[in-house]
Protein backbone atom coordinates (compact mmCIF):
# COMPACT_ATOMS: atom_id res chain seq x y z
CA UNK A 1 0.00 0.00 0.00
CA UNK A 2 2.91 2.33 0.91
CA UNK A 3 4.63 1.59 -2.10
CA UNK A 4 1.62 2.24 -4.66
CA UNK A 5 1.23 5.25 -2.53
CA UNK A 6 5.24 6.22 -3.26
CA UNK A 7 4.73 5.33 -6.93
CA UNK A 8 2.08 7.18 -7.85
CA UNK A 9 3.60 10.16 -5.85
CA UNK A 10 7.18 10.16 -7.95
CA UNK A 11 4.63 9.99 -11.31
CA UNK A 12 3.13 12.99 -10.41
CA UNK A 13 5.89 14.45 -9.04
CA UNK A 14 7.56 13.85 -12.65
CA UNK A 15 4.31 15.24 -14.31
CA UNK A 16 4.98 18.24 -12.74
CA UNK A 17 8.33 18.74 -13.59
CA UNK A 18 7.14 17.65 -16.76
CA UNK A 19 4.84 20.25 -17.13
CA UNK A 20 6.92 23.02 -15.68
CA UNK A 21 9.82 22.55 -18.04
CA UNK A 22 7.24 22.80 -20.97
CA UNK A 23 5.79 25.80 -19.58
CA UNK A 24 8.97 27.54 -19.46
CA UNK A 25 10.66 26.39 -22.76
CA UNK A 26 7.84 27.43 -24.34
CA UNK A 27 7.84 31.32 -23.18
CA UNK A 28 10.06 32.96 -25.58
CA UNK A 29 10.53 36.35 -27.12
CA UNK A 30 9.47 36.17 -31.26
CA UNK A 31 11.69 39.01 -31.89
CA UNK A 32 14.76 40.71 -30.93
CA UNK A 33 16.30 43.91 -31.29
CA UNK A 34 18.74 43.40 -33.61
CA UNK A 35 16.06 42.17 -36.12
CA UNK A 36 15.74 45.82 -37.27
CA UNK A 37 12.26 46.38 -35.34
CA UNK A 38 11.69 49.75 -36.12
CA UNK A 39 12.13 52.21 -39.23
CA UNK A 40 14.14 55.13 -40.11
CA UNK A 41 11.44 57.60 -40.46
CA UNK A 42 9.59 56.33 -36.69
CA UNK A 43 12.90 56.99 -35.54
CA UNK A 44 13.50 60.05 -37.20
CA UNK A 45 9.76 61.37 -35.64
CA UNK A 46 11.01 60.25 -32.37
CA UNK A 47 14.00 62.38 -32.32
CA UNK A 48 11.69 65.25 -32.95
CA UNK A 49 8.97 64.50 -30.15
CA UNK A 50 11.74 63.21 -28.01
CA UNK A 51 13.66 67.19 -28.54
CA UNK A 52 10.18 68.37 -27.81
CA UNK A 53 8.97 66.32 -25.19
CA UNK A 54 11.90 64.53 -23.33
CA UNK A 55 15.07 65.92 -23.76
CA UNK A 56 14.49 68.86 -20.80
CA UNK A 57 14.01 66.04 -18.52
CA UNK A 58 16.77 63.48 -19.75
CA UNK A 59 18.70 65.76 -21.66
CA UNK A 60 19.73 66.16 -25.27
CA UNK A 61 21.96 63.39 -25.41
CA UNK A 62 19.24 60.93 -23.57
CA UNK A 63 21.92 60.86 -20.63
CA UNK A 64 19.49 62.04 -18.30
CA UNK A 65 20.89 63.43 -14.73
CA UNK A 66 20.21 63.57 -11.09
CA UNK A 67 16.41 62.80 -11.39
CA UNK A 68 15.72 61.04 -14.79
CA UNK A 69 17.59 58.17 -15.99
CA UNK A 70 19.90 58.07 -18.67
CA UNK A 71 18.19 55.91 -21.69
CA UNK A 72 21.34 55.22 -23.50
CA UNK A 73 24.36 52.90 -22.69
CA UNK A 74 24.67 50.57 -19.76
CA UNK A 75 22.63 52.71 -17.14
CA UNK A 76 19.97 51.78 -19.41
CA UNK A 77 20.78 48.63 -19.96
CA UNK A 78 21.04 48.37 -16.50
CA UNK A 79 17.59 49.11 -15.62
CA UNK A 80 16.07 47.49 -18.77
CA UNK A 81 17.67 44.53 -20.35
CA UNK A 82 15.91 40.92 -19.85
CA UNK A 83 12.59 43.02 -19.80
CA UNK A 84 10.45 43.37 -22.94
CA UNK A 85 9.63 46.64 -24.59
CA UNK A 86 6.02 46.48 -23.99
CA UNK A 87 7.06 47.21 -20.46
CA UNK A 88 8.92 50.29 -21.49
CA UNK A 89 6.19 51.38 -23.64
CA UNK A 90 3.58 50.64 -20.72
CA UNK A 91 5.97 52.95 -18.61
CA UNK A 92 6.58 55.74 -21.10
CA UNK A 93 2.97 55.84 -22.20
CA UNK A 94 1.15 56.21 -18.61
CA UNK A 95 4.13 57.96 -16.82
CA UNK A 96 5.75 60.93 -19.16
CA UNK A 97 5.92 63.13 -19.83
CA UNK A 98 5.98 63.43 -16.22
CA UNK A 99 3.74 67.07 -16.46
CA UNK A 100 1.41 65.97 -18.65
CA UNK A 101 1.59 61.55 -18.56
CA UNK A 102 -0.30 60.15 -21.20
CA UNK A 103 -0.52 63.35 -22.97
CA UNK A 104 1.42 62.07 -26.68
CA UNK A 105 -0.54 59.81 -29.13
CA UNK A 106 0.53 55.65 -29.05
CA UNK A 107 2.30 56.40 -32.03
CA UNK A 108 4.17 59.16 -30.46
CA UNK A 109 5.62 57.43 -27.51
CA UNK A 110 6.26 54.56 -30.12
CA UNK A 111 8.56 56.40 -32.24
CA UNK A 112 10.13 58.10 -28.95
CA UNK A 113 10.92 54.34 -28.22
CA UNK A 114 12.10 53.80 -31.71
CA UNK A 115 14.91 56.76 -31.16
CA UNK A 116 15.84 55.30 -27.83
CA UNK A 117 16.28 51.82 -29.29
CA UNK A 118 17.88 53.38 -32.41
CA UNK A 119 20.36 55.41 -30.45
CA UNK A 120 21.34 52.42 -28.40
CA UNK A 121 23.04 51.13 -31.42
CA UNK A 122 20.37 49.04 -32.85
CA UNK A 123 19.68 48.93 -36.46
CA UNK A 124 16.62 49.95 -38.33
CA UNK A 125 14.76 48.27 -40.70
CA UNK A 126 11.05 48.16 -42.64
CA UNK A 127 8.88 47.23 -40.30
CA UNK A 128 7.38 50.10 -38.03
CA UNK A 129 7.35 49.45 -34.13
CA UNK A 130 3.78 48.66 -33.00
CA UNK A 131 2.14 51.20 -30.70
CA UNK A 132 0.94 48.84 -28.07
CA UNK A 133 2.64 47.48 -24.89
CA UNK A 134 0.78 43.89 -25.88
CA UNK A 135 2.51 43.48 -29.03
CA UNK A 136 5.90 45.06 -27.91
CA UNK A 137 5.69 42.38 -25.29
CA UNK A 138 6.79 39.82 -27.05
CA UNK A 139 10.39 41.40 -28.30
CA UNK A 140 12.89 41.33 -25.42
CA UNK A 141 15.53 44.21 -24.41
CA UNK A 142 18.90 42.46 -24.74
CA UNK A 143 22.40 44.01 -25.32
CA UNK A 144 23.06 40.82 -27.60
Amino acid sequence: MYLRFLTKLKKAFTNLILYWCFLTSSISFSQTLQEGIFTEAQAARGAEEYAARCASCHSADLRGNSNSPSLVGLSFMFIWEDRNLGELFEKMSSEMPTENPGSLSQQSYAAILAFIIKSNGFPAGETVLASNAEALSSIQISSQ
